[in-house]
């Protein structure tokens, strides 16, 4: 029997960006993706992704012109993160889902638009960078900042 080849162009980059993230996109991996709400931040600007779709931050930058078959670099130059189910913030960079302090001062910088503009709770909580699981279990996060009200609270700093 003959295997199907796609013919979405995008299908070779996403197996090439399953590779990269270490994660198969099945429907569970799926069901995530359409549970939370992507960001990122490039050039000092908020981009904020449309709900409900089912595919990763490398997709979503590829369908920007921002990635390219040769040139996946900005993954590992921006702040991108979620805003997950229960209405929780996660940021980071990379395949490795890492922080840095670079990343930290663009994200913050961000934080009181990307707040308003998602209707975010002030007791939202606040993380940085996640620590990869089995796939049976939720991603740690690397650091808690805190919550919401608490960020912006002390916001001015990151100005």
């Amino acid at each position: 029997m003959e295997k199907y080849i796609s013919q979405n162009p995008l299908a070779k980059h996403m197996d090439c960006f399953e590779e990269r993230y270490g994660i198969e996109e099945d429907a569970k991996v799926k069901a995530f993706h359409r549970s939370r709400r992507m960001f990122c931040v490039r050039d000092g600007k908020l981009f904020i992704a449309d709900p409900n779709v089912d595919y990763s931050h490398a997709v979503w930058l590829e369908k920007l012109g921002w990635i390219t078959e040769h040139d996946d670099s900005i993954i590992d130059k921006i702040p991108r993160g979620i805003v997950n189910a229960e209405g929780n913030i996660c940021f980071y960079t990379g395949y490795a889902f890492r922080i840095n302090k670079q990343i930290e001062d663009k994200f913050f910088k961000k934080l009181p638009e990307l707040v308003d503009r998602l209707t975010i709770k002030p007791t939202a909580k606040v993380f940085g960078g996640l620590i990869k699981q089995p796939l049976t279990g939720a991603w740690k996060p690397r650091r808690s900042y805190g919550d919401v009200r608490g960020l912006l609270k002390r916001a001015n700093l990151w100005k």
